[in-house]
């Protein structure tokens, strides 16, 4: 596996930072990266330090970063508790596990998203809900302006696509070459993505491989479905699903693509009778308006987790995890880890 893969001592991190970033202000050229950084930094919490707010933890591990840069981590999904984002104001307890990404704090700074890895070719982002990837007529904000913001006349782009509602990884390429060997892996097979997805009802089966053609529309409204099942006129698409967990009324699943169709997991699910809870388009309306008042669900729960993907360069398979979403924990708290219980992969 790639550098992406190496773990670092609690509370190490890289050398001096700008003001610029460490304010959390402004949109300043980075220069280049010399090496793969990406690697999660875990601190177990001992009695010392149980009780602190989460934002006061990071100032003392990190007495270099201001407490305003602290909080502004804490805020942008940086940091994790229990491999769930955490609260500038959250307190952390004895045994949990608090990661951050200490390589790539200041680029999380510029862009005001977490960065899991970085180096001269590749970027790797973990988007909040949201936020458009693209900008348009009625969008002010959007994953590419930050990124020609922060990179001006450089060329990055898009790797991939991630719907504004659902949050988590996004593949970034920094340069032409590295953005066309990108998309030859993603057409011929060798990136590999994988989902978390809330399902409204109880899937019966562990796993299962849905395979109905999928058929996009020019449907204009955001509350019907543009992507539908066509037996005939259809692309092929498959989706590989696994239970992860149940509840009375919902399925955490994990969703692996082996085809990257528009809409595809929210098309599939909604086609085999289990739609993403809080998706406007594919979902059940009074199974969103019940997870809105009970859980506070108010966008499709769609997380991507997990990217593998071969490095334009070196051509080595590297591969990135995100942290989990605060509202996807608060549904299953099975996803918060501590030292005795891992979260499910």
């Amino acid at each position: 596996m790639h550098a992406a893969n190496v773990l670092l001592a609690a509370g190490s991190a890289p050398g001096s930072r700008s003001r610029t970033a460490e304010a959390g202000a402004g949109w300043y050229r980075l220069p280049p990266l010399s090496a793969p950084t990406s690697a999660p930094s875990p601190l177990l919490v001992t009695e010392a330090l149980a009780g602190q707010r989460l934002d006061a933890l990071l100032h003392a591990q990190q007495p270099e970063l201001s407490r305003h840069a602290a909080r502004r981590v804490c805020e942008l999904g940086a940091i994790a508790i229990g491999g769930v984002t955490a609260a500038p104001t959250d307190r952390v307890r004895l045994d949990d596990l608090v990661t951050t990404w200490p390589q790539t704090q200041e680029l999380s700074l510029a862009l005001g998203m977490l960065v899991v890895f970085a180096d001269d070719d590749v970027l790797v982002l973990c988007k909040p809900q949201g936020l458009a990837v693209h900008g348009g007529p009625l969008v002010d904000d959007s994953v590419a302006a930050r990124l020609e913001r922060a990179f001006p006349g450089a060329g990055a782009g898009l790797g991939q696509r991630l719907d504004r509602g659902s949050s988590g990884l996004l593949l970034i390429g920094r340069n032409a070459e590295a953005l066309r060997a990108l998309g030859a892996a993603m057409e011929t097979g060798r990136i590999e993505r994988d989902y978390l997805a809330i399902a409204g009802g109880v899937l019966a089966d562990d796993a299962r491989t849905v395979t109905l053609p999928l058929r996009t529309t020019d449907e204009p409204r955001g509350d019907q479905p543009k992507v539908l099942v066509d037996e005939t006129a259809g692309q092929p698409a498959v989706t590989h699903l696994t239970t992860l967990d149940r509840r009375a009324d919902c399925t955490l699943l994990r969703c692996r693509l082996e085809t990257g169709r528009t809409h595809q997991i929210r098309a599939h699910l909604r086609a085999i009778g289990h739609p993403l809870l809080g998706d406007p388009r594919y979902g059940d309306a009074a199974a969103n308006t019940k997870a809105k008042s009970t859980f506070g669900i108010d966008r499709p729960m769609l997380h991507a987790t997990r990217l593998s993907f071969p490095h334009p360069r070196s051509d080595a398979q590297t591969e990135v995890q995100a942290p989990h979403p605060v509202d996807f924990a608060r549904v299953f708290r099975s996803l918060r880890a501590r030292r005795s219980n891992p979260p499910p992969a």
